[in-house]
């Protein structure tokens, strides 16, 4: 790490102290470009009460991010589907890449220095863990979060930075984003079992239905 990137980096974090209080050097994007095989139909379009999950978790980053952003595999998915029309969408410029990909898109077109990255079929985000991991974030190109040694890296915080050592990893074959952590500034935000209960992947249809389940019941 460059001590260039360190001086940087401590002029443009913004504390956040506030709930009303906007985060302004991040842009929030829900990746929903995966192929959904275990799923069986596209999960950006997983609905609840009516509505695309993926609308609402959007709505969500909106009462936390000034920016939020979609990152398609493709805008054609979405044409016709005018609820989404309020979002920028933008189309993974590394195909058949993975999440790497889809992050690289991300650091690419935004204006930001950081991105906040999450996954369309992690429903719900809980806006205080984003907040208290925000509060972490200091000389990290990363902020990941960890529970018991396991990362979620599609819950985390990427520096622009990581850009070209995410092209090489690609280029490399590396397509898992952890690949690229022991080359970059990488902090770990240790989840509690609590908050770890508020990050839910829906892979399955199983899945949908005991997170219906749990959350009927709150």
């Amino acid at each position: 790490m460059s001590g260039e990137f360190h001086k940087k980096q401590k002029q443009e974090v913004i504390s956040f102290k506030s709930a009303d209080k906007k985060i302004e050097n991040v842009t929030a994007a829900i990746l929903c470009g995966g192929k959904s095989r275990r799923m069986g139909f596209d999960k950006a379009f997983l609905m609840d009460d009516e509505q695309y999950l993926l609308l609402q978790t959007a709505g969500k980053l909106q009462s936390l991010f000034e920016q939020v952003v979609l990152v398609s595999n493709t805008k054609a998915k979405f044409a016709g589907r005018t609820d989404f029309t309020e979002f920028r969408i933008i189309e993974d410029h590394y195909m058949e890449k993975g999440p790497m990909g889809g992050i690289s898109t991300a650091l690419e077109q935004v204006q930001t220095e950081y991105v906040f990255i999450m996954a369309c079929d992690m429903p719900l985000p809980d806006t205080g863990l984003i907040g208290r991991m925000y509060r972490k974030l200091e000389e990290d190109q990363v902020l990941v979060c960890s529970h018991q040694g396991k990362l979620e890296p599609l819950f985390a915080f990427y520096h622009k930075s990581c850009l070209p050592v995410f092209k090489k990893q690609m280029e490399a074959g590396e397509l898992k984003p952890r690949s690229a952590f022991p080359v970059l500034k990488v902090g770990l935000y240790c989840l509690s079992d609590a908050e770890m209960n508020d990050i839910v992947n829906l892979n399955t249809t199983e899945d949908v239905q005991n997170w219906n389940h749990k959350t009927a019941k709150k």
